[in-house]
C-alpha cells in the first residue's frame, strides 16, 4: 500500500473519531490536517464551522494551508446552507 494513502486513511479515521461531520470534509479548501484540528477544538458541524470567523479558523487550522483569502471561503462554504430555500 502507498505509505501516502496509508497515511490519508489513518488521518480520516481520525476526523471520523473526533466527530467531524463529512459535510465539512467536503469542503475543498480543506485538507486532512485541517480537519483534525477542527476536531480537536470542537468544531464538528457545518454549524460550528460557520459561526467561526476567518481569524478563528486560521488560529485553529494555521496558515500552511489556508490564507485570510480561502478561510474566507471555507467559511463562506459552511455558512451556504443557512441560504438555501427550504
Amino acid at each position: 500500500m502507498d505509505p501516502i494513502r496509508k497515511t490519508d486513511r489513518a488521518t480520516d479515521a481520525q476526523r471520523i473519531a473526533l466527530g467531524v461531520s463529512d459535510e465539512i470534509a467536503n469542503i475543498r479548501l480543506l485538507n486532512a490536517k485541517d480537519l483534525v484540528a477542527l476536531g480537536k477544538s470542537g468544531i464538528k458541524s457545518l454549524d460550528d464551522l460557520a459561526d467561526l470567523a476567518s481569524d478563528e479558523l486560521l488560529e485553529i487550522t494555521g496558515t500552511a494551508n489556508l490564507n485570510q483569502k480561502s478561510a474566507d471561503q471555507v467559511i463562506m462554504a459552511a455558512r451556504a446552507h443557512w441560504f438555501e430555500a427550504a
